[in-house]
């Protein structure tokens, strides 16, 4: 090998190391887990809540993501079946998505609401929030509540979950057919 050959291996040589000691591995980066992952996440699930050893709440969820520490439920397609202080049922809520405090037993649904009693009285509305301690349901949206042919409309509401006791918050309307059920 003569010395202009031996010159450009080693220059060929050279440059290959300055080329390679150029690219570095690509250290991969490590993605950080978000805290705000759910602790579990449920399909087809049930939850009973009880006082005093009688059943008071029925809640059936396509879809459950559980928070544990948070003491947080967030569910999507729900139906609530309600049962009065004797565990008779009282009424049945279905929505699109909720949120569920289970210690506190506290209950928070939106989208398409709607609670059917079983006198047949029927409220719809956007949101409804629920209060076991207190017996009450209440939201701010717009609410109707129908039971046979009469009709109540208004904004904002605070009810007993058998919605026997009603108030609507403001702008009132109503159209009362059966003047029979006012008698009742």
């Amino acid at each position: 090998m003569d010395m202009d050959n031996f010159r450009r291996h080693i220059i060929l040589i050279t440059g290959i190391m300055v080329i390679l000691g150029g690219c570095q591995r690509e250290q991969p980066q490590k993605v950080p887990l978000s805290r705000n992952l759910p602790d579990q996440i449920l399909s087809n699930a049930t939850m009973v809540f009880t006082q005093n050893g009688i059943k008071t709440t029925v809640i059936k969820a396509k879809t459950v993501a559980k928070w544990t520490n948070k003491d947080l439920t967030q569910a999507e397609s729900l139906l609530v079946d309600f049962y009065d202080e004797n565990g008779e049922h009282t009424s049945q809520l279905a929505a699109d998505s909720g949120w569920i405090k289970e210690k506190a037993q506290m209950l928070g649904v939106w989208g398409n609401v709607y609670v059917i009693t079983d006198e047949k009285v029927r409220l719809e509305t956007q949101t409804l929030n629920w209060d076991p301690g207190k017996k009450k349901i209440t939201t701010d949206d717009f609410v109707k509540i129908t039971k046979d042919e009469d009709v109540m409309t208004g904004y904002g509401l605070e009810a007993d979950q058998e919605l026997k006791n009603i108030k609507i918050k403001t702008e009132v309307k109503g159209e009362i057919v059966n003047k029979k059920s006012q008698n009742q």
